[in-house]
């Protein structure tokens, strides 16, 4: 699918991910820098997962503009401060899933919060990995329209 990602589409991201992982289970937060992300920023979050087991908690580390446009900018918050809570599992399952396989996804969904349930959109979500620790970040990139845009098109 194509998305206004300057062009590039989520399959470009996850190109780009392969090649800059360089034969590693996956790429370091490091190589993935401003300027290899630049197409992609605006709609980049990156995520890390604070604790272990069942109380693990999913932390916003960096919110693309793109996105706090029609979700409002969660940098440093906690996905379980604003996804409602009959909607957390989804999110962090798909996180959890990424982490523990170690191997980039590619979603497309219909957004169901009230305030964007107008929206579908088209993730790469894939760990990061970080010098000197065990926990990789996560990376997601996402692209919303309106549903009734995605739906005409698949």
């Amino acid at each position: 699918a194509n998305g206004p990602l300057a062009g590039k589409t989520i399959a470009d991201a996850a190109a780009l991910w392969r090649e800059k992982a360089k034969g590693r289970a996956m790429p370091a937060r490091s190589d993935l820098t401003a300027r290899v992300m630049k197409a992609y920023l605006p709609h980049t979050s990156i995520l890390e997962r604070v604790g272990t087991g069942t109380s693990a908690r999913y932390r916003v580390r960096l919110h693309g503009t793109a996105s706090a446009s029609y979700a409002g900018d969660k940098t440093g918050q906690f996905v379980d401060e604003f996804v409602p809570a009959e909607l957390l599992g989804s999110y962090t399952s798909v996180y959890d899933t990424v982490l523990e396989l170690q191997l980039p996804l590619r979603l497309v969904r219909d957004f169901q919060a009230p305030e964007i349930d107008y929206l579908a959109g088209e993730s790469l979500v894939a760990p990061l990995s970080r010098p000197g620790t065990s926990s990789p970040l996560i990376l997601s990139i996402t692209y919303v329209e309106p549903r009734s845009a995605l739906t005409a098109r698949h």
